[in-house]
């Protein structure tokens, strides 16, 4: 099974940046938009789906 990655991705980036990781660069002086929550919340689906199918397949 191929599990798309371009979400979980980019929310692991954003939370970098947001923690204020080297690899994200400084933290921005405002918190978390809706955005990130939103691509969060995407990215964690992908991830409960790609289980959810994984423990189907066993």
């Amino acid at each position: 099974m191929q599990v798309a990655t371009d979400y979980i991705r980019h929310a692991a980036r954003a939370a970098r940046k947001y923690a204020g990781d080297p690899l994200g660069g400084p933290p921005p002086s405002q918190p978390p938009d809706a955005e990130f929550y939103k691509t969060l919340a995407k990215a964690l689906e992908e991830i409960a789906a790609g289980l959810d199918a994984l423990s189907k397949q066993e």
